[in-house]
């Protein structure tokens, strides 16, 4: 199977990947479910299959190595409408020194601006949870992460990014909305 050129970002700047030729072997059931989806989406089989790997090496390995667990975001949702906003705040400013420092460790070797904002950016697009957008303007970083887990999403979700920016001393304004978290950094 070849794999198709992709863009990829690393760090702030995008680049256009080498691709190698690799023949694998998959079941039946499985190629019939991969085309079936590819159909759905409108796009080649060899990007939904890259799209997958890349999914896996940027975020499902490191994810898998801390016992994640999968849950629909509607049932996310109303866990933390069933919360009080001072319990979310707790719960992010408690898990972020945990897991998400351990899973930016574990891919960078390193704490930084940076793999922070890697961090941002893969748990965003590889988490099912949002959408991430990056823009450079006036010489700042605007990161905007848009959900659909309604006003006690965004706090939870901002509340994880102050603390992640937190542990790195970066200097960044929040501000956030129902849908979106928007960071300037």
């Amino acid at each position: 199977m070849t794999l198709p050129h992709t863009n990829s970002r690393v760090g702030h700047l995008t680049r256009r990947e080498r691709t190698v030729t690799r023949s694998i072997r998959i079941s039946e059931s499985a190629l019939q479910a991969l085309e079936e989806d590819a159909r759905s989406r409108s796009i080649s089989l060899n990007t939904l299959i890259n799209q997958l790997f890349l999914a896996h090496a940027n975020w499902g390995r490191f994810i898998d190595k801390v016992g994640a667990i999968r849950t629909p975001r509607e049932s996310f949702s109303q866990l933390l409408n069933a919360s009080s906003d001072e319990a979310i705040r707790e719960a992010a400013r408690l898990s972020a020194p945990d897991t998400p420092r351990a899973m930016i460790l574990v891919k960078h070797g390193e704490l930084s601006l940076r793999t922070v904002l890697d961090y941002i950016r893969s748990a965003a697009t590889y988490g099912g949870y949002a959408q991430y957008n990056e823009i450079q303007s006036q010489g700042k970083t605007v990161i905007t992460v848009i959900h659909a887990l309604g006003r006690k999403g965004s706090l939870f979700i901002s509340s994880i990014i102050e603390s992640l920016l937190g542990m790195v001393n970066a200097h960044y304004k929040l501000s956030s909305s129902e849908h979106s978290v928007v960071v300037e950094i």
